[in-house]
């Protein structure tokens, strides 16, 4: 069982940022909420433009010396997973013993009615989990999609004349830090859905998870003499 974070380890994040698990800025932590045994409930941050969030304490992990939020479809799945293997095992373990008379008939019966609706409706939660994967990993391909154009774009640009060496640099730079950082994400979006879409006798049929766009190995930055690649664009994604 993780230990939820306390007041003594997160109050030093006050009006700093924190990032998700891929690198990426979410916001600043501008308040936390703590219960009397001091436990961390909830943390206030500004994700920009005067726009505050408030994420549930369980989201949160001090990573190093930062402060990291993970993903909310990350949480579930994991929630989803350590669920559905308790009960899993829990209806094997009971079957194994009824089958060697250890539990009565009447007992066993009722115990496994419970399991059974428990799996009915882990059923339903883990339909929706699959929908909120797929909806995520289409979300990351048109951010990859845009990124790639965007680099694609700045390429031709440079090598026209009509982007200097300096800005070129940096906005290259940051597009390649983007399309790893989405890629990354994009990655274990399709692994987790990937496993949550294991024929086991209680799995949905999943609708199909939208085909990856292909990411390229980011070049070095060329010279105004080096004829334009293929297109590439970059967004930042913030998910509350």
């Amino acid at each position: 069982m993780i230990m939820p974070l306390n007041l003594e380890q997160i109050r030093r994040f006050l009006g700093r940022t924190l990032q998700d698990p891929y690198g990426r800025t979410f916001g600043k932590v501008v308040g936390i909420s703590a219960n009397l045994r001091d436990e961390v409930t909830g943390v206030g941050i500004e994700v920009g433009n005067g726009e505050f969030v408030q994420c549930p304490g369980d989201r949160v992990a001090i990573s190093g010396d930062s402060l990291v939020l993970t993903p909310s479809w990350k949480v579930e799945a994991e929630d989803f997973r350590k669920e559905f293997d308790v009960v899993t095992r829990r209806l094997k373990a009971l079957d194994e013993l009824f089958s060697v008379g250890d539990i009565q008939k009447d007992v066993y019966e009722d115990l496994r009615k419970q399991h059974e609706d428990a799996i009915n409706e882990l059923k339903s939660k883990r339909k929706q989990i699959l929908d909120n994967l797929s909806q995520r990993n289409s979300t990351l391909n048109t951010q990859l999609r845009q990124l790639q154009t965007h680099l694609a774009g700045n390429k031709m640009l440079h090598a026209s004349g009509e982007f200097d060496d300096q800005s070129y640099k940096a906005a290259s730079d940051a597009i390649d830090t983007g399309l790893a950082r989405a890629a990354a994400e994009r990655k274990d979006v399709e692994s987790i859905y990937s496993y949550l879409s294991k024929p086991d006798g209680t799995s949905p049929s999943p609708s199909p998870i939208a085909a990856p766009v292909q990411t390229p190995v980011p070049t070095p930055t060329p010279t105004p003499q080096t004829p334009a690649r293929d297109q590439v664009i970059a967004l930042h994604v913030r998910e509350t």
